[in-house]
């Protein structure tokens, strides 16, 4: 079933029209800045988007402009590790997957403990905070250590918000998915 609806999201966003795709993302943006959790964050994992997904890049920039510490995940085997990015054009580097991750020469490792917020891929999200990924399990297994506090977002154009995940029982709940239209605050 999982597997099926992740085929089925990843078709229809990639016919998405780039133009349509990067009014939409800007549209995410505005609604992501205007939140009192991205507000007050000052540390924030962000993800490098790629392909059709929504655009992280523009959000990154601003942030930086604005003061905020960007961190991006880095794979390595099967974990997911924390590096800060400064400048985006220098400290950036194809990783696993053909993601761009910090790079290898400056990378410092730090610590979730650190991260005031969170914002997240996903193929798909539901009603209850609810997510499905690519299937590779990388940001589940990271998500299970970081602190409840930390409010979790997920970024997704309107059509990847579906009523029901049927998600696993210790699976990491997102706090709220931003979408063109609106921004969901999930019920958990």
């Amino acid at each position: 079933m999982k597997e099926r609806l992740r085929k089925r999201i990843l078709k229809r966003r990639g016919k998405e029209p780039e133009d349509l795709r990067k009014k939409k993302s800007r549209r995410i943006k505005k609604r992501l800045f205007s939140l009192k959790e991205f507000k007050k964050a000052h540390t924030i994992l962000f993800y490098y988007s790629k392909g059709s997904e929504v655009e992280t890049r523009k959000m990154m920039e601003e942030a930086l402009r604005e003061g905020k510490r960007v961190l991006l995940p880095k794979v390595r085997g099967r974990e997911i590790y924390l590096g800060e990015i400064k400048a985006l054009e220098k400290d950036v580097e194809k990783g696993s997957f053909g993601i761009l991750e910090p790079k290898e020469v400056s990378f410092k490792k730090v610590s979730p403990q650190e991260i005031d917020l969170v914002i997240l891929p996903g193929i798909a999200f539901d009603l209850k905070g609810g997510r499905i990924g690519y299937g590779k399990g990388y940001y589940d297994r990271f998500l299970r250590k970081l602190p409840k506090r930390i409010p979790l977002i997920g970024l997704a154009y309107d059509f990847q918000v579906v009523k029901n995940i049927f998600g696993k029982k210790h699976d990491r709940r997102v706090s709220k998915v931003i979408t063109e239209t609106r921004i969901i605050s999930t019920v958990y």
